[in-house]
């Protein structure tokens, strides 16, 4: 220690202030852990127990290029001024380093009681010293101490002191009030905090609530609520306090004050929740769950169950419904869909679930928490009706007919060539979900996998084409269902319906058509001398019917087989199609002639033992209206004997005009 006075001069010294603003003051930026509008500049037990730092602004002007000033701090206690931290700087001043720190050491906060002052000097190469103003700081480390030893708080109130703590005590007195005896030291602005325990001392030693007492003349009383009694075992228990200054300084524990509880016992022992079967039955909730209704439940009754308790379910944090009251064991609560479904983006994740006794005048007990694996994400958009699997914010199919060409509408031109079906794809669509066409009461019938690639509003073909054998199969509808189910190998989502008019089997069955030229032997065949001659083509006659009406319109066609009776695939190039109106009431009376022609590609392919199918449609209006039966035509151009082939060019024939 030194007892000179290192001041030179007392002005002041020219110093940045914060915000880079230039100011005539004398004074530190901050003494860190020191309330700068603490008068009395008390530094708190925490703050003393670690070297105290004093951060100090730039001054001006500062030492010239390659001079040194030095930055000391100083100590001053009892009038003796003690060196506590020192730095030279040579200059000039860099801005970055400030504020600059210097430190008092911890050792220099340990008297019990001290008023000192504290303060910097800027001291020069010629020893000219230019001091800031001092700060008044007080050091405490005098705890506030009992006047004996024994001293207990005591109940403000006799008569719960006789009876100690009851349920009626509890229900007529929110605040339970406990007078505590005066203290050597006290201050204003002192603490005392309590705990309550079996145990003395407390185990463990967890304050309940610390009370404050800004004036020294005010009656030390200890409100504490009620509440907190019911956490304490029936029996005996005891109050204990401890004492703090201002500072942070504190006391020993007191005596206990000892007093009984008598309560009804608190929930205890509460069996972890489970989720009820059969809608949890695969270790994992998803969507299909939710609609049958996930329900968690306390499984069993436990200890200390009373009449009047309710339960709050907690799940993935959120509160399920109000409290419910428990009617019985085991006790189950519905999960609503908008508890199950978390906010924002979904994922497959473990949700933890719990719940907690509610009981008038306790703090809820909470149970165990248990985990449970739940998986809502979807292959689409979520929805607001969801969890339903009809999902109206996925796109809906468009099926083209590929006979027709018709969008949403199949005619028989369709029943060969069958269908496609298009639809544009969901948002974020993920590689490996599946979209599955279903067609009316069929069923799935075709289906596409989403790949890498794929984006929103992509449109996409499911696969295979729908086949026209399952379009007359699904048979006529005005309004056939088809729509697709989205999945994503956990949850699936249905589309709205597109309403497909389907008229590909007509609503009467005509009769077939004949064929004019003559047909020989027993087994009826078209030869090389049936008349008029097959070269010239083959004629087959519509036969009149009392379905006919004026401007229908007759579809006839036809394909010729290698086969003896229409089996197996057609010869390629063979189908003709012909169109003939019934313009004239003539014709619809009448009939109508067909000639198949040409020769070369509608004919002439059937050779030996082949034959040839021909039916026709009628239509009315544009829409197929009926539909003959097949008629099989039999061909064989072979000789008897020689088996050639007869052809055009032949000698006998095809020589007549």
């Amino acid at each position: 220690m030194s007892s000179s006075n290192p001041f030179v001069s007392h002005q002041s010294v020219v110093l940045h202030a914060g915000g880079g603003a230039v100011a005539m003051h004398g004074d530190f930026e901050e003494i860190v852990g020191v309330d700068p509008t603490d008068p009395e500049g008390l530094i708190p037990l925490a703050v003393s127990l670690v070297p105290l730092q004093c951060r100090i602004p730039q001054w001006i002007p500062g030492p010239s290029p390659g001079r040194v000033e030095t930055l000391k701090l100083w100590w001053r206690i009892r009038g003796i001024d003690v060196l506590a931290d020192e730095h030279p700087f040579t200059g000039p001043l860099d801005p970055a380093d400030f504020p600059y720190s210097l430190y008092v050491p911890d050792d220099y906060m340990r008297e019990i009681d001290a008023v000192v002052q504290l303060y910097f000097t800027i001291e020069d190469e010629s020893g000219f010293v230019t001091p800031s103003n001092p700060s008044t700081l007080t050091v405490d480390n005098n705890a506030p101490r009992f006047a004996d030893a024994d001293d207990h708080a005591e109940f403000v109130d006799p008569d719960i002191a006789l009876t100690g703590i009851t349920e009626a005590v509890l229900a007529a007195n929110p605040f339970i009030e406990f007078l505590v005896p005066d203290y050597i030291g006290r201050q204003g602005w002192d603490q005392v905090g309590y705990y309550l325990d079996h145990n003395v001392p407390p185990v463990p030693a967890i304050q309940k609530d610390r009370v404050t007492f800004v004036f020294t003349d005010e009656a030390l009383i200890l409100r504490v609520p009620a509440h907190l009694f019911r956490n304490l075992r029936n029996g005996s228990n005891h109050l204990q306090y401890r004492l703090y200054d201002r500072a942070g300084n504190f006391s020993g524990l007191s005596a206990p004050l000892s007093f009984q509880v008598d309560l009804i016992p608190l929930p205890n022992n509460l069996p972890r929740p489970q989720i009820r079967p059969p809608a949890y039955g695969d270790a994992l909730i998803d969507r299909a769950d939710a609609r049958a209704t996930v329900e968690a439940g306390i499984p069993s009754e436990y200890d200390d169950f009373a009449p009047g308790d309710n339960v709050v379910f907690i799940w993935d944090g959120r509160q399920v419904l109000p409290p419910q009251p428990i009617t019985g064991f085991p006790f189950w609560v519905n999960i609503p869909w908008s508890i199950l479904r978390p906010p924002g983006t979904l994922a497959r994740e473990q949700v933890r679930v719990s719940y907690e006794i509610h009981r008038p005048g306790i703090t809820p007990v909470p149970s165990p928490s248990e985990l449970f694996w739940v998986d809502l994400t979807i292959a689409g958009q979520d929805h607001a009706n969801a969890p339903a699997r009809l999902n109206g914010t996925l796109s809906r199919v468009d099926v083209f007919g590929l006979g027709s060409g018709l969008h949403n509408e199949l005619d028989n031109r369709d029943e060969v060539l069958g269908a496609q079906v298009w639809v544009q794809l969901y948002l974020d669509p993920q590689a490996g979900e599946r979209l599955t066409l279903h067609w009316g009461a069929m069923g799935a019938v075709a289906h596409y996998d989403v790949q890498a690639t794929d984006v929103f509003n992509q449109p996409v073909r499911f696969l295979p084409d729908v086949p026209g054998s399952v379009i007359v199969a699904g048979g006529n509808d005005p309004e056939l269902p088809v729509f697709y189910v989205t999945s994503n190998g956990v949850n699936e989502q249905d589309s709205s319906n597109t309403l497909v008019n389907v008229h590909i089997e007509p609503l009467i069955v005509l009769t077939p058509p004949e064929v004019i030229n003559t047909l020989l032997g027993g087994a009826k065949y078209l030869t090389c001398d049936s008349i008029p001659s097959i070269c010239r083509g083959v004629i087959w006659s519509v036969p009149p019917d009392e379905a006919f009406q004026l401007n229908d319109e007759i579809q006839f066609s036809w394909e010729g087989y290698s086969t003896n009776n229409g089996s197996g695939l057609p010869i390629e190039h063979t189908d003709f199609f012909a169109t003939v109106f019934l313009d004239t009431p003539e014709r619809v009376a009448i009939g109508v002639l067909v000639t198949v022609l040409p020769w070369d590609t509608k004919i002439e392919p059937m050779r030996t033992y082949a034959s040839a199918l021909a039916r026709y449609v009628l239509l009315r209006n544009g829409v197929p209206f009926g539909k003959s039966t097949d008629r099989l035509l039999r061909i064989d151009r072979t000789s008897a004997g020689s088996g050639k082939v007869c052809n055009a060019g032949d000698e006998g024939f095809c020589d007549e005009p």
